[in-house]
């Protein structure tokens, strides 16, 4: 169809936009699907997103999705969208291989929860993508199976962010608009930040993690990844079936939520030392646009620090994927990671004692964070404290997570949206953080930060990373 290919020339438009689109016909879903496949041959030779690619059974699912359109049963707005998943999630017939060699011969016998509720919203689901192997590690990198690269690197090899990097990539590059990923520690959030999309991590179990290969049971939540916090606002919630993350007053309004009256907690001095000074300076001009938007600032006093909120969860997550994976990091004959391995075997060594007082603690921390919040609506962080960084270079026992693990130790929901860039014209993340359960409020201050800057707009084309 011509006119769909003038407007996917400049890739993929919003979610509301293309489902105007196809409900008047001016393209289908076969178009934005093959567009997609298109997108995967012509870039993922380089950029190595994805794992498997389901072409025929895409098409095939795109053209009922064409039928029941026509027939006048659009089922919303993820109806005949082209989407991909992460490969720790199950889809039945295909292995899910959570990013291991070892795992490559486990086909899933069913799909899993997320699987089944993109398929009930009639997506169209076209692969799935790389990840860091079992989901550990944030920086990226894949020994056996390969590390995705971050489009903005150019010629370099940039780290993506892990674990869900593929999925990252696949929205950054405009294979997919749309993403599954998952997040145990900022395992959504840092590959959005690095890669210049935006990452949603909602409470954990909102959406269920039945059907995805586990890593930490107590902490694993699953995410979506997109351009916008409008899209992610509007997947969300059509998974969710939850009216409020994405209201259609606004919807058919077209308006977008206001920052003012917001009471918005920040980051003191002491908690951003050693940030990156372009990441620094982002920061300090996002909270100038809150203000300048009318929203009340105030700054968030910790009940602990960063270090210790970093130890409580890496206690519980290593102990819970040795649990799982300690058998085969323990056989030295099986090819692993060697930036996984050494870590899981940690998880092995820790004692159960420590184990349950971290899970104690846990608990207490999530109490204790409770008044720091008080009355604010959302706080502000920065994502991760660096930007992308050359893969090889990466230090492992460093990950960029300082600002991200917080929202699954104590339960939060979280999101990572654009805020700036780098000297090296490299994407910079901003965290907007909520309570337990403040998916809506969440989203709906991400969409009003993105209603009054522009760093959402900026997409990665060949020519703009040929450094």
């Amino acid at each position: 169809m011509k006119l769909a290919s003038q407007i996917l020339a400049e890739g993929f438009p919003s979610l509301v936009s293309m489902g105007e689109m196809l409900r008047t016909g001016v393209c289908s879903s076969v178009d934005l699907t093959e567009y997609a496949l298109q997108r995967i041959e012509q870039l993922d030779g380089r950029l190595h997103a994805f794992v498997g690619i389901y072409a025929k059974e895409a098409l095939l699912a795109a053209q009922a999705a064409d039928n029941q359109i026509r027939a006048g049963n659009w089922l919303g707005p993820l109806h005949g969208i082209p989407v991909a998943l992460k490969d720790n999630v199950d889809v039945a017939g295909r292995p899910s291989t959570a990013g291991s060699t070892l795992l490559a011969s486990q086909v899933a016998t069913a799909h899993a929860w997320i699987t089944q509720r993109l398929l009930a919203c009639g997506a169209v689901i076209v692969g799935k993508t790389h990840m860091v192997e079992f989901a550990l590690g944030a920086w990226g990198a894949n020994e056996y199976m390969g590390a995705p690269r971050n489009p903005w690197g150019g010629k370099a090899h940039l780290s993506p962010g892990g674990s869900s990097s593929g999925s990252a990539v696949a929205v950054a590059a405009g294979m997919v608009p749309l993403t599954i990923g998952t997040d145990t520690g900022a395992s959504v959030r840092v590959p959005a930040s690095l890669c210049g999309v935006t990452g949603f991590k909602p409470t954990i179990g909102r959406l269920s993690s039945e059907g995805v290969v586990p890593l930490s049971t107590t902490l694993d939540s699953v995410g979506v990844l997109a351009q916008t916090a409008e899209d992610a606002a509007l997947m969300f919630a059509a998974l969710t079936g939850d009216a409020q993350a994405f209201p259609p007053s606004e919807l058919q309004a077209g308006a977008s939520p206001s920052l003012r009256g917001l009471r918005v907690g920040y980051l003191g001095s002491a908690d951003l030392e050693g940030l990156q000074p372009e990441i620094h300076r982002a920061y300090a001009h996002a909270l100038d646009t809150f203000r300048e938007q009318g929203a009340h600032l105030q700054q968030l006093v910790l009940p602990t620090t960063f270090d210790e909120l970093a130890d409580v969860s890496s206690t519980i997550m290593l102990s819970e994927a040795a649990a799982s994976w300690g058998h085969l990091a323990a056989d030295e004959s099986l090819r692993m990671d060697a930036s996984v391995r050494p870590r899981i075997l940690a998880g092995a060594r820790l004692s159960a004692t420590k184990y349950v007082a971290a899970c104690r603690r846990r608990a207490e921390l999530k109490r204790l964070f409770a008044p720091s919040l008080g009355d604010l609506d959302v706080f502000l962080t920065p994502t991760s404290q660096w930007t992308a960084r050359p893969l090889e270079s990466v230090d492992h026992t460093n990950p960029p997570v300082r600002y991200a693990r917080i929202g699954n130790l104590l339960d939060l929901c979280g999101i990572s949206v654009q805020m700036g860039e780098d000297d090296q014209s490299l994407p910079i993340g901003l965290q907007i953080a909520g309570r337990t359960d403040a998916e809506a409020r969440v989203l709906g201050v991400a969409r009003g930060y993105q209603a009054c800057t522009s760093w959402h707009q900026r997409r990665w084309t060949a020519d703009t990373s040929g450094r």
